[in-house]
């Protein structure tokens, strides 16, 4: 009853099966990452669709829940403690991840750092909260002149186990990034823009599309690769999957809060 999805039912079918396919891959799928995966689904077909800009919004949300009831929608608890991870956890995920790799016909990578990789963002903010400051007793009237709080810049690390550190992206708070930026950046780094000046979906598709995928080609590093990132933090749309797939990058949710213990702990086991 109603009126016809934007989507076809076999297309509909995909994206179920995509999420559950992270899912058991440890990478929740949240509201946001499917609709910009619907969006660009739109967007690269050409089809009329009711949306603003081409994606949903919450009510579609909503109607596709209804019709895919398997799909639940749980909270996700991402304040817990780092020292809350305990070692019994932390086994649980090495051997999940060995079968993983096992089963895949990958469990070799591990045996050449320079096939393994850690990648992780950082927020840089522009205008930082002011401190105290020293000054005649009683005075009043201070003030510590700055722009937004808020506005920030992000720059993306990728490096492997080897030592080997892949070209950085950094992320723009812009509509259109400026010449003079531009041009102050290496011509080999990364350069992505975004409505807050965090990582989205679509700048770490071009991250891995347009940077980290040719620069395993240039250094000459042998496919398939593991790509080992914060899972809360992935970024993974369906587009990125299938291209991930297509090209040789497996990418594996670390255990929430302790891809520093778990990174450390990789590379050891590689070297």
């Amino acid at each position: 009853m109603g009126p016809q999805t934007v989507l076809s039912k076999a297309e509909e079918d995909i994206l179920v099966k995509w999420l559950v396919a992270m899912s058991e891959k440890h990478f929740p799928v949240n509201r946001e990452l499917l609709m910009e995966s619907v969006q660009k689904i739109i967007v690269e077909q050409g089809r009329p669709s009711p949306f603003t800009n081409n994606k949903p919004g919450k009510k579609w949300f909503q109607s596709f829940l209804k019709r895919h009831p398997d799909v639940e929608k749980t909270a996700q608890n991402l304040s817990k403690s780092r020292d809350d991870v305990c070692e019994e956890a932390l086994r649980k995920w090495f051997s999940e991840i060995e079968s993983y790799l096992e089963q895949r016909g990958l469990k070799d990578i591990l045996k050449d750092p320079s096939r393994v990789f850690n990648t992780d963002e950082s927020a840089f903010f522009l205008s930082p909260k002011a401190g105290r400051v020293l000054c005649k007793r009683g005075e009043k009237h201070l003030y510590n002149f700055s722009g937004d709080e808020k506005e920030n810049l992000t720059v993306l690390v990728t490096a492997n186990a080897a030592g080997h550190l892949a070209a950085p992206m950094i992320v723009f708070k812009y509509e259109r990034v400026p010449a003079h930026i531009s041009a102050s950046v290496p011509g080999d780094w990364g350069i992505g823009k975004s409505e807050s000046g965090w990582m989205c979906g679509s700048t770490f598709y071009e991250f891995i599309t347009n940077i980290f995928d040719p620069w395993l080609q240039q250094e000459n590093i042998k496919k398939p690769v593991v790509f080992f990132l914060d899972g809360h933090k992935s970024h993974l749309t369906l587009h990125l999957s299938n291209y991930c797939s297509e090209h040789g990058i497996e990418i594996i949710a670390l255990y929430p809060n302790s891809k520093l213990l778990l990174w450390n702990l990789l590379v050891t086991l590689c070297l």
